[in-house]
């Protein structure tokens, strides 16, 4: 249920009148949110559906809410009109070279593509809002189960793959559904540090066995991240449960103490990395740390793809100072960087329209979060970071794992969730 104590509309205009009338979800509506769930955590799901069905689908649900609940619709139209001004403005402004030339409907490819990417990215903040709103407690429980055991699937068939195969992750387009263990996609993994970000939480609010199935669940998935190769996540994930830690903690001088710590431990990194490259079996982890040693001490780490990344962030950052209001209309390269690469291609439209989406997307999910709305906060601070380093806007599973499950985890924990 949404927090009782929320009385004042001009903080929380995004809360219906009816939300705290929640009963029961339809059938149909339930059964079309657990497809949701499907698409964009299994490989084999979203594989099968094509994107523009997908959409289309999310899109006449977005418009279904917009219908039974007035209260909602200036901000569900503002979701709509960002998202599809953002599409425009890439179709006008870009030249397109992305989309074969040869390929049939070329040009409605062109502007469904990135409406896909943006609305998709955002969509699941509506399922949360309609969940918590209108399911009951026995559907949101279900819910919760549902995603976090196809997370689950995923996570385990992927880890399954990786024990035969470390070097799956370096050849994600190489699996598809055939494969044995599912390994079609990698986006999943960019949701990993909101999900550890939002088991920390847990920590709070739980106690004896469940914290120790909690710790448990934390160490599983470093150990798969470690195993995939995904140092940037690992890091991440660090950064989530350092926010995650403060964000609990009410001293400022324990608050200090803490970032001073974490701080200092950057600078142990790189005696960590090489002990790890030493003790660690696997030749490509153990390259892989070496690489990370050689980059905190500020040495040659160009056999790692993380420098090339900096060097893509600094490339987007000067193409889009050369032609700030209406971006490069072919950049040349992939800046690797959702809030980096969008307004070197399209200006400071680009920018401003994403802006609007995350932070009224994080306003949206937090005014249903109650009193474990400052649980949330390190969540949404990782996706901004990851907005800077990845391109989150086509890793939606990251986006599903911010603006739903990691809430959904955290309000485990809440009394009135």
């Amino acid at each position: 249920m949404v927090n009782s104590n929320i009385t004042n509309k001009k903080k929380v205009n995004a809360i219906p009148k009816s939300a705290s009338n929640a009963g029961n979800l339809h059938f149909l509506e339930f059964v079309l949110i657990v497809f949701f769930f499907a698409y964009y955590l299994l490989p084999a799901v979203n594989l099968a559906v094509t994107y523009l069905v997908a959409l289309l689908l999310a899109i006449f649900y977005v418009v279904y809410i917009f219908i039974r609940e007035p209260e909602w619709q200036i901000t569900l139209a503002g979701f709509l009109l960002i998202t599809f001004s953002i599409s425009l403005l890439f179709y006008f402004l870009t030249d397109g070279r992305t989309i074969a030339l040869d390929v049939s409907n070329r040009e409605l490819k062109r502007i469904s593509a990135e409406m896909s990417h943006y609305f998709m990215m955002i969509f699941p903040a509506c399922l949360f809002v309609r969940i918590y709103a209108k399911a009951s407690k026995s559907q949101k429980r279900w819910l919760c189960i549902i995603a976090v055991a196809l997370f689950s699937v995923v996570i385990i068939n992927t880890f399954s793959e990786l024990m035969t195969n470390e070097t799956a992750s370096k050849n994600w387009a190489e699996f598809t559904t055939q494969n044995e263990n599912n390994v079609g996609t990698y986006s999943f993994v960019y949701s990993v540090p909101m999900l550890v970000t939002a088991l920390t939480a847990l920590m709070y609010t739980q106690k004896g066995s469940v914290k120790v199935l909690v710790v448990a669940v934390i160490v599983f998935l470093f150990m798969f991240l470690f195993s995939a190769q995904y140092t940037l996540a690992v890091l991440m994930s660090v950064i989530g449960i350092a926010l995650q830690i403060s964000a609990n903690i009410k001293s400022a001088a324990a608050k200090l103490l803490l970032w001073i710590m974490f701080i200092s431990l950057l600078f142990l990194m790189p005696s960590i990395f090489e002990y790890l490259s030493e003790v660690i079996e696997s030749k490509q982890i153990s390259i892989r740390f070496k690489e990370l040693a050689a980059f905190f001490e500020g040495g040659d780490a160009s056999g790692y793809n993380l420098n090339g990344r900096f060097k893509l962030y600094w490339k987007s950052i000067t193409a889009f100072f050369q032609s700030p209001i209406i971006g490069n209309r072919n950049i040349g390269f992939d800046g690797h960087a959702t809030l980096l690469s969008m307004p070197a291609n399209i200006g400071i439209l680009g920018l401003v329209g994403i802006w609007i989406l995350l932070v009224k997307s994080y306003k949206y999910v937090s005014s249903f979060m109650g009193e474990r709305k400052k649980q949330f906060k390190p969540v949404f601070v990782c996706l901004i970071i990851m907005g800077f380093t990845n391109p989150i806007h086509a890793a939606i599973t990251a986006l599903f794992g911010s603006w739903l499950m990691a809430p959904m985890i955290i309000k485990i924990g809440d009394k009135n969730g």
